[in-house]
């Protein structure tokens, strides 16, 4: 029973996790066209920065949590070398990448709340720094499902 649920909130987890990227990215992505309007635009950049807090950095953790009953129950998975170590050095990865988009689209929702003249520079610069962050997490993301479905089965 503990396998199973461990099962059900590691995918549950990493679900949400790739769900909250793919939002988070594209309102962001969104929010720098030139016809927007101020008004949807700086709803679209603290939606963004609050689903990163309220549902990808949860999810992550929760992947992580589960992963650790996975391990605790069978250790067997640390021998695994071929698969499993990769795996956690993704997600890893995509744990620091998480967090720095966070701090990120914060920074981004301060600067545009701070009206400051030259925050528009900065906020532009920060939301291409966003996109090249989450095409790197997309990445990793491929890499994991790859790893778990292919590699792990060989």
């Amino acid at each position: 029973m503990l396998e199973n649920t461990a099962l059900l909130l590691h995918l549950l987890g990493f679900a949400t996790y790739i769900g909250a990227g793919f939002t988070q990215q594209r309102l962001i992505a969104m929010s720098a066209a030139p016809d927007l309007a101020p008004a949807v635009r700086d709803a679209w950049e603290k939606l963004a920065a609050t689903i990163l807090v309220k549902f990808e950095l949860p999810a992550i953790f929760t992947s992580i949590a589960s992963g650790i009953l996975f391990l605790i129950h069978e250790p067997a998975y640390l021998r695994q070398a071929a698969w499993f170590h990769p795996k956690l050095t993704c997600v890893f990865v995509m744990l620091v990448l998480s967090h720095l988009e966070m701090f990120n689209a914060r920074r981004i929702v301060r600067a545009r709340e701070s009206g400051a003249a030259d925050a528009e520079a900065d906020i532009a610069a920060r939301k291409r720094r966003h996109g090249i962050m989450g095409s790197f997490g997309a990445l990793l993301v491929a890499v994991v499902l790859i790893l778990v479905c292919f590699v792990r089965t060989a």
